[in-house]
């Protein structure tokens, strides 16, 4: 096959996937584990520890059945069959949700349960389905050009997320539907959206197809812990990732603690989701050719930046735009995460290894500690309030950046320098 018919394959994915992507970007807005549902459950009256343990929580149960998965499926022959499978199969948890909260409306302490039941299959359904979907974004794309090839896509999960951040604060504004109905009807547009957004995947066409693992050397944990031993520079980076993963402590409570703050309406979480989502959108593209162009530890570098400046401008400033440049700023960690995080894997892994094994070691690296952060915090704010949990985060942030620097090399011009040299 030709360089030209690469490029206009890949080029027809990228537009494939960016609608695909941003079909389900539309769909989370509705269900932002970092703005709209700590909202949603404080209105359903759940404690302080639990609302805490929200999104750290949700990556957390992602980060479970990861290496299951990456063991299970790490001989199958079809990756884009067996992603789709796996995009599909979320639906009917995103459905059982619709029911429960938008035709049969529960509420109270029994709500909180339900919900939390249900949002952990829903974290569990994707935590399944990312080793599989970050292998297949892998082999749609043409090497040099993945970095972009994220942005634009992520880029444009963010942009129809804004529109779905509108949606939601024009739902919530109007009395369609009272709580938590109105909360549901949003969610019931979720499923659609979700369901259009999988169906883009039909239509890809795989450049390369992922290098079928079939060594039996040990099990799937052994074979982890041989990636943790032998890839030094890999192993600094999920250092680094552990202590970054601190940002998620006050996700939680922003948006609470900046709606109390400044006395806004019920309907600004729709307006937070809007900003944080418009930061994704804009700082996607840019990192995302910044990690093709300047390497990628620079972009990834923003990363720590970001989650850095959120928490100083909730701690230092006191003006009307500084609840929404919080969630710029979270949006753009979440831009530069989007568009360089998976990249940043597969080059550690390198085009041969195992890439679905080297996803899942990070996360299931990083999951203990997430735990810690993820339940400490409540207590902390419960005890000493707000300020000293942003702070706790941003001395952890702040180690996590400057480890970062100074350890964790860029492994794609490692091996750009090895071929000039050869």
């Amino acid at each position: 096959m030709t360089r030209d018919s690469l490029q206009r394959i890949h080029n027809r994915n990228t537009v494939l996937n960016a609608f695909g992507e941003g079909m389900w970007g539309f769909a989370s807005a509705f269900h932002n584990f970092q703005s709209v549902i700590p909202v949603f459950l404080a209105q359903m009256g759940a404690a302080t520890w639990l609302i805490g343990m929200v999104p750290g929580g949700f990556i957390l149960l992602m980060a479970i059945p990861q290496l299951v998965s990456a063991t299970l499926f790490r001989t199958y022959p079809n990756v884009k069959r067996l992603n789709i499978l796996l995009h599909f199969a979320i639906l009917p948890v995103v459905i059982g949700i619709v029911i429960c909260f938008f035709f049969l409306r529960i509420t109270g302490s029994t709500g909180v349960l339900v919900y939390m039941l249900l949002a952990a299959g829903y974290a569990l359904s994707i935590g399944w389905l990312i080793p599989v979907w970050a292998d297949f974004l892998a082999s749609v794309a043409l090497p040099h050009r993945r970095g972009r090839f994220m942005g634009i896509t992520f880029m444009a999960n963010a942009v129809l997320a804004m529109a779905g951040g509108y949606g939601l604060k024009v739902i919530l504004e109007n009395a369609w539907f009272p709580f938590p109905a109105n909360f549901g009807f949003g969610w019931l547009i979720m499923a659609v959206a979700i369901a259009i957004g999988s169906s883009m995947f039909f239509f890809m066409t795989v450049i390369e197809k992922p290098r079928t693992i079939t060594d039996t050397d040990g099990s799937a944990l052994r074979r982890i812990f041989r990636i943790y031993r032998e890839n030094g520079p890999f192993r600094q980076y999920i250092y680094s990732r552990m202590l970054v993963a601190a940002a998620m402590m006050p996700l939680a409570f922003y948006a609470i603690d900046l709606q109390d703050r400044f006395a806004l309406p019920l309907s600004s979480t729709g307006t937070f989701t809007f900003f944080l989502v418009m930061g994704t959108a804009l700082f996607n593209l840019l990192f995302g050719h910044l990690g093709d162009r300047r390497g990628r530890k620079f972009a990834v570098t923003f990363h720590f930046v970001a989650h850095l400046a959120a928490i100083l401008t909730t701690l230092f400033l006191d003006f009307g735009w500084t609840p929404y440049l919080v969630f710029i700023f979270i949006g753009m960690a979440n831009g530069v995460a989007q568009s360089n995080f998976m990249v940043y894997v597969y080059e550690f892994a390198g085009e041969s290894g195992d890439r679905k094994l080297h996803y899942a070691a990070l996360d299931t690296a990083v999951a203990p500690v997430l735990l810690l952060y993820i339940l400490s915090a409540g207590p902390i704010v419960e005890t000493w309030g707000y300020g000293a949990l942003y702070s706790v985060a941003g001395i952890l942030v702040s180690l996590g950046l400057i480890l970062f620097v100074w350890k964790v090399p860029d492994p794609r011009r490692d091996l750009d320098a090895e071929h000039q040299s050869a």
